[in-house]
């Protein structure tokens, strides 16, 4: 009877909030979902557990009209029963392809992914890596519908000309202009040459 209660539950949220099509396959749970509205092509791949709303091994693949591409995986998710667009997700990796731009890496232990927007913010252990520019830090937000990054906290940058030490760096993601300040305006960036 619990399976059975289980079983109904995952479908119930795939059928009715990930708007799945018909041609769902069960052997390799390839799931699809259109978002007409923006043009937006998602592609889900996932393994789920039957013991709870745990998803192993989920990628997301969105590619809005402008082409840029973002594609987000993770080898745990949750799916968020209080706003269903929400995913939590663990051990993350993500790879952000901007029209007329080099790729932009992320890995972290944990994301918040919305379904809905494609908004993320990464926590924990995050590293950027764009180009031979490599940031860490603790929380990066990142919107592609709005073209906006924030990092936030223990924020260190480097590169081969050397190293940057700061509370914040907001970027544009199409013109990759950056600002790099302290939060504490009593408080210095901190710059290291190599």
């Amino acid at each position: 009877m619990l399976l059975s209660v289980v079983f109904f539950s995952i479908f119930f949220v795939y059928k009715f909030y990930f708007k799945i099509k018909d041609d769902v396959k069960i052997d390799q749970l390839d799931i699809v979902q259109n978002k007409s509205s923006e043009d937006i092509d998602d592609k889900i791949n996932t393994d789920i557990d039957d013991k709870n709303n745990l998803i192993k091994n989920l990628r997301y693949f969105s590619k809005d009209n402008l082409g840029n591409e973002y594609v987000i995986e993770s080898q745990y998710s949750e799916l968020n029963l209080d706003n269903v667009d929400i995913i939590n997700m663990k051990d993350v990796n993500a790879k952000i392809i901007m029209v007329n731009s080099k790729p932009i890496y992320v890995t972290s232990d944990l994301a918040k992914y919305n379904n809905e927007n494609y908004e993320t913010i990464f926590t924990e252990n995050v590293l950027i890596v764009y180009l031979d520019n490599k940031i860490q830090c603790e929380k990066f937000h990142i919107s592609i519908k709005n073209n906006f990054a924030n990092v936030t906290d223990n924020v260190i940058y480097e590169n081969s000309n050397g190293k940057l030490i700061a509370d914040t760096i907001e970027i544009d993601l199409i013109t990759k202009n950056s600002k790099i300040f302290m939060i504490d305006k009593n408080k210095k960036v901190m710059v290291l040459n190599k």
